[in-house]
């Protein structure tokens, strides 16, 4: 193959990609699965290592960065990935020396796509990021959109799930806007795939549930499409018919004229005929008149009789089915009234299981209320700071929790986010082993924020004997502790951020990839603590999963986190009051009329340095 033929295959090759939906039919075409990669041999390899060196040496760098492609292809069809490693490395330098964007986003890809298939992630999840950027920068949305789908898929391959649902979250958001239904699909299946992956079933469930909608409602568009296609050639099929039936009609209307001709003629013949008829009609009509007058006195004679007979008949049947009538009706009554009572019955009691479970409910909300704190009773740092908290039933699975820390010389104040598993009852129960186990380690004397996360993750899997039982049940939590007197304030996460502002900067630290409770692999895991200075005005905010995740808008897609700071960064400066406010008008009217999603918690606090 020569130069400037290798060089066209390769053209062609990137256009065919850019365009392509899925990421596997890009990397078979990255792959060179095609009839003239398969017809390369030994040869065909000296020869283009020959070529990309003499490029290379008269710093030709974009036909470098070709053979040197072509190169790591056919060592791919020789499933020498290693090789094909290096020569699209070669590639990678020699497209940073010409200073094309398009081939250095297909070298990182392509690079991206051999280090997956050598199981090395890390490496792959750096080719692509970089590719992702070029991408964007090129303000290309097909590379984009491809280049989301592989980056997800490698971080999924690599077991980072936060890092694929993250891509996975923006594909959807890119889809929704640009009201792509394949790509939609595509998003929402991955999202699936990803929080199955992770062990959340309950976010997998509600992305499958997505996809089969979005797949239900395309079938039925299809199938109105089909239908209409149907019904116009039905249109075209009656008009066909219409015009040969009036061409029929225009013969048969000249015939039935000639018709009616010959007709006036014969009947202008008879009327002389009829005339004479008459008279002998009247004769015959007089005389069978009267012989009808004689069987009707006759007939007459003969039906009274049977009246009489039916008559005498028709009283004694009535007399025996009214008697007939009364008994059944008596039976009848007796079997409804006993029915009835026994229906109301059944109602009270039914009405009466109703008011018990919702007075158990009812008085389960007023021991959580009760157990929740008064933001009254922490002066100080909460004069300024609200808490959104809106359960989606009666009583909720998410829940804050304030605590005092009295040391000898001043006193710290630990507050925290929590999000227990499920919702309603279940999620309650939850929420009180929770709030019990963290006063207890505040009792006990455990006041860092990183050890009260551990502690507290051996006792929920204690108390629930999850190593025993397989239960995975347990809770996401935001956790801070303020150090006044130091001006410092801590955080340690399990899945939960905390998200600061100073200066007008939005600031995230994200928690630890590892829940609160729940059966855990053999290896030891400790919690992170962070260190946040408080040394200039600073707005602190946790809050758990429910915002972000609350279906609606136009398009019914979700809030999202990006949605939710940029909402915090506009407001931040107001009162925590109006804060408060406007997240709740903003959150309801998002949701419309659609149902809450899960519950909603988000707590604002103001810190000012001593």
């Amino acid at each position: 193959m020569s130069g400037n033929n290798r060089f066209a295959w390769w053209k062609n090759m990137l256009s065919l990609t850019a365009g392509t939906k899925s990421v596997w039919v890009g990397i078979f075409f990255f792959l060179g699965v095609s009839h003239l990669a398969l017809s390369q041999s030994k040869p065909g390899l000296s020869e283009n290592i020959k070529l990309y060196d003499q490029a290379v040496k008269s710093k030709e760098y974009k036909k470098a960065a070709q053979y040197a492609t072509d190169v790591a292809r056919i060592y791919t069809e020789s499933k020498d990935l290693n090789k094909a490693a290096d020569y699209f490395t070669h590639s990678l330098t020699q497209a940073k020396k010409a200073g094309d964007q398009n081939l250095l986003f297909a070298g990182y890809y392509q690079l991206g796509v051999t280090n997956a298939a050598l199981k090395k992630y890390s490496m792959a999840q750096e080719n692509f990021e970089s590719a992702l950027a070029i991408a964007r920068q090129l303000k290309d949305a097909e590379k984009v959109k491809q280049t989301l789908i592989s980056i997800a898929d490698s971080y999924a391959q690599g077991e980072k799930y936060k890092k694929s649902i993250e891509y996975g979250d923006e594909l959807l958001s890119i889809a929704l806007t640009e009201n792509d239904i394949l790509l939609q699909q595509k998003a929402y299946q991955l999202l699936t795939d990803y929080y199955n992956r992770q062990g959340n079933k309950k976010k997998s469930s509600e992305y499958l549930a997505q996809y089969n909608q979005l797949v239900k409602s395309q079938q039925n568009e299809e199938q109105k499409k089909r239908e209409m296609k149907e019904l116009q050639q039905n249109i075209a099929k009656a008009g066909d018919e219409t015009r040969a039936a009036q061409s029929k009609l225009s013969e048969q209307t000249k015939i039935l004229q000639q018709t009616n001709e010959s007709l006036r003629q014969v009947e202008s013949s008879l009327r002389a005929t009829a005339d004479s008829l008459k008279e002998v009609e009247m004769i015959n009509k007089n005389r069978e008149m009267e012989i009808d007058l004689l069987q009707k006195d006759k007939e007459l004679a003969s039906i009274r009789i049977k009246e009489q007979e039916s008559r005498i008949e028709h009283e004694a049947l009535v007399r025996n089915s009214i008697m007939g009538g009364s008994l059944l009706s008596l039976a009848l009554i007796a079997v409804l009234i006993s029915s009835y009572r026994k229906k109301l019955k059944a109602n009270e009691k039914i009405d009466q299981q109703n008011k018990n479970i919702k007075s158990s409910i009812n008085y389960a909300k007023r021991i959580q209320e009760a157990m929740l704190p008064k933001l009254d009773q922490h002066p100080g740092i909460f004069d300024h700071s609200f808490i959104l908290f809106k359960p989606r039933d009666v009583v909720s699975g998410d829940f804050y929790w304030i605590s005092d820390i009295k040391n000898e010389k001043h006193s710290d104040i630990a507050f925290a986010a929590v999000d227990c598993t499920g919702h309603g009852v279940p999620g309650a129960f939850m929420s009180m082993i929770g709030i019990n186990a963290l006063n207890g380690l505040i009792n006990h004397g455990i006041t860092d924020t990183n050890k009260i996360l551990d502690s507290l993750d051996y006792e929920i899997r204690t108390a629930l004997r999850q190593e025993i039982t397989g239960n995975n049940d347990g809770m996401d939590v935001a956790l801070c502790i303020y150090r006044q007197h130091e001006q410092i304030l801590e955080f340690s996460g399990a899945k939960n951020p905390l998200v600061y502002i100073q200066d007008g900067n939005l600031i995230q630290i994200k928690g630890d990839v590892h829940s609160i409770g729940g059966v855990k692999n053999k290896h030891a895991f400790l919690f992170k603590k962070h260190q946040i200075k408080i040394d200039r005005p600073t707005v602190v905010y946790l809050f758990s999963d429910g915002y972000k995740d609350q279906f609606g808008g136009k398009d019914n897609g979700k809030f999202l986190s990006k949605r939710l700071h940029k909402l915090l960064l506009d407001i931040h400066q107001l009162s925590m009051p109006e804060q408060m406010n406007i997240l709740q008008r903003t959150i309801e009217e998002w949701k419309g009329n659609r149902e809450q999603t899960d519950d909603i918690l988000v707590i604002g606090l103001k810190l000012q340095p001593a």
